[in-house]
């Protein structure tokens, strides 16, 4: 990464860290406060600027440079797909696909033979797609869509279509065919979709709280949830979810599960910090991590493994990432002559808190869900 988009991508933090609570996503004008949109936004919106600028300021109007192998990877190179930003390219086990032109360079996991994405159709605009192994970016769903969550069997995908300014709708699309399938009524406002399990999609839904909904009976069901805050990781194949939480002044995680009566919390983890936590489950439902202070928190004992890591967790996206349910991949931060940040890539067992350095300069790289 040149010293221009460092800068750039420093400068870009900074700004998403001052976005404040009632700011509002790209052409929505509702005035209810959200919570953690305007910082997800914001860093989304560093992920596809850096890359845009990194396109602009070293290439210019000249032909794409040769294609440069991969930075080194000591030991087991990740197990998920991740994205390689100086070379423009995906890589995925002994696959390595270019990233068109126009398509952001963070993606959503694997589907279709191939990888959710997005395209940034005009700024601000995006619509969800499948990059495939030729390189070829199959679109799904209407222009003016984001926020997509693939469904747990991964055959069908949720977004959020922007009907107008200040309306829009979630829909569900079939990924095969393309059709939609599903939908929820149109309403002012923009629900943040927070996830997909077996029990359905997982919205915050502003007024209405948090809900969740089966698009195959068209049922909604709302969660209440002390101290809900915004933010939760929802694995596809676990029962179980973990939501941040506000409580007396502290930050909290909360895992639970929903059952008839509600939802039964079966873990809260819980400190001094007023910094918005956002969530980390493995996919099986068994370990949460609380990345601001580098800990794995096993749901059912309660045993809290200290990760072995020199430097702080990136805070920022991408979030760590479980291989399987014990090794997690996490970026970590340092911050460097003029306050530039550079990462490193490790991998670390979450039971014993052994971590073991990947990629030594990681500026350029993004981790994705398997």
């Amino acid at each position: 990464m040149t010293d221009t988009e460092t800068r750039l991508r420093d400068y870009l933090h900074t700004q998403a860290a001052t976005v404040p609570d009632n700011a509002q996503g790209p052409g929505l004008e509702s005035p209810e406060r959200r919570r953690n949109w305007p910082v997800l936004a914001a860093a989304a919106a560093i992920v596809v600027v850096v890359v845009l600028a990194a396109s602009l300021l070293t290439r210019g109007d000249r032909p794409d440079p040769a294609r440069r192998p991969a930075p080194p990877v000591s030991g087991a190179a990740p197990q998920v797909p991740y994205t390689v930003y100086e070379e423009n390219s995906l890589h995925d086990g002994k696959q390595t696909v270019r990233i068109p032109k126009g398509i952001d360079g963070f993606f959503f996991g694997r589907v279709g033979g191939g990888w959710l994405g997005q395209q940034l159709s005009v700024p601000g605009q995006f619509r969800p797609g499948i990059l495939l192994p030729n390189g070829i970016f199959r679109t799904l769903g209407p222009d003016r869509s984001d926020g997509q969550q693939l469904s747990p069997d991964r055959k069908q995908l949720a977004m959020y279509h922007y009907l107008s300014n200040t309306r829009g709708q979630v829909i569900v699309i079939d990924i095969q065919s393309g059709r939609q399938v599903a939908q929820l009524p149109a309403e002012a406002g923009r629900p943040t979709i927070l996830g997909w399990n077996q029990d359905g999609l997982w919205l915050d839904r502003e007024k209405a709280g948090l809900v969740v909904w089966q698009p195959a009976s068209g049922q909604q069901r709302r969660v209440s949830i002390a101290g809900f805050d915004g933010s939760a990781s929802i694995p596809a194949a676990a029962g179980t979810v973990v939501v941040s939480a506000k409580a007396g002044g502290k930050r909290c995680l909360k895992a639970g599960a929903l059952r008839d009566d509600g939802f039964k919390v079966l873990r809260e983890y819980c400190d001094d910090g007023p910094e918005h936590l956002y969530p980390v489950l493995s996919p099986d439902g068994r370990t949460m991590i609380q990345s601001a202070r580098a800990e794995a928190i096993d749901i059912n004992t309660g045993q809290v493994t200290k990760l072995k890591l020199q430097n702080r967790m990136s805070d920022a996206l991408p979030q760590p990432v479980f291989e399987n349910g014990t090794q997690l991949l996490t970026l970590t931060e340092t911050v460097g002559v003029g306050g530039a940040v550079h990462n490193q890539l490790f991998r670390c067992d979450v039971t014993s808190g052994e971590c073991k350095l990947l990629v030594e300069k990681a500026d350029a790289w993004t981790i994705h869900e398997p």
